[in-house]
């Protein structure tokens, strides 16, 4: 990921070339409503109104391509979490043209950080995760989680900093190496399961799927723990309506912890901040 760009550099309203893949704008009629949404410190969201809906739209930021993402992977995984409803249906999609996606906008509300303390959002998001993770998987590339720290850690050293610890990379590569070992069927895992990204709505929506991947059902309950320790106490209820073992070994489910938060740490690296490694 990147630092964050500066306001001046962020669009104010979507391109005119983006605004005819609208449904109903196809034509270049004016739309209903555009609207900024908050969509990280690099991608251009927008909400787009016509008379055919309301609409999502995304496009690549200055520095969109950060370790992980893969706009044509994406796509992939998103259309088939669309499918089972999911994820919110695509409209649009060219991942060669400034990463144009565009989405059905649902609305709701996102969660917050207390609903990882909630045992009954827990198991609401347990139970979409059961579904996604039961989906037949695409052909994509599988998750190597220790290229993806290659990846940043060649970042950071642009940055002049000191470079990282040896022993947390040192943990960190064992245990991707456990991770490629690893017996667990491959599944599709969103793999950011932050707060920004639920949405409650009709349904429980998985939003942003941009670090989605090709990996095993436990790497995104190891996801919600790492990101939000205070789902720990809650981990066989949310693994429980995941449809795994409610309580998984710690052989399994240390090493996808330590994967999460070591990349976390890397990503603060990278984008010139101050972090502890876990």
């Amino acid at each position: 990921m990147a630092a964050p760009l500066p306001p001046s550099a962020r669009l104010s309203t979507p391109p005119a070339w983006a605004l005819t893949r609208v449904p109903g704008l196809e034509s270049g009629a004016d739309p209903l409503r555009v609207e900024r949404l908050d969509g990280g410190s690099v991608n251009e969201v927008f909400r787009v109104d016509s008379r055919s809906g309301a609409f999502v739209l995304r496009l690549n930021g200055a520095a969109w391509l950060r370790p992980g993402v893969d706009r044509w992977r994406e796509r992939r995984l998103h259309e088939a979490a669309a499918a089972a409803g999911i994820a919110p249906r695509i409209v649009a999609a060219d991942p060669d043209r400034e990463g144009l996606l565009i989405t059905q906008f649902e609305s709701g509300r996102l969660w917050r950080a207390a609903d990882y303390s909630d045992v009954t959002a827990l198991h609401r998001l347990g139970e979409r995760l059961a579904t996604l993770h039961a989906l037949p998987a695409p052909a994509v590339t599988a998750f190597d989680p220790w290229s993806i720290a290659q990846q940043y850690l060649a970042q950071i050293a642009t940055l002049a900093l000191p470079a990282p610890p040896l022993e947390p990379l040192a943990r960190l590569e064992r245990c991707c190496r456990e991770l490629l070992e690893s017996a667990q069927s491959p599944c599709i895992a969103h793999g950011d399961l932050a707060q920004n990204n639920l949405l409650d709505g009709t349904r429980l929506w998985l939003l942003d799927w941009e670090y989605a991947q090709c990996s095993d059902a436990l790497m995104d309950i190891a996801c919600v723990l790492a990101y939000y320790p205070v789902a720990r106490p809650y981990a066989g209820e949310l693994t429980a309506a995941a449809g795994l073992p409610p309580r998984p070994s710690s052989a399994e489910l240390a090493p996808r912890l330590c994967i999460y938060e070591s990349l976390s740490w890397l990503w603060r690296l990278a984008r010139g901040e101050t972090a502890e490694p876990p």
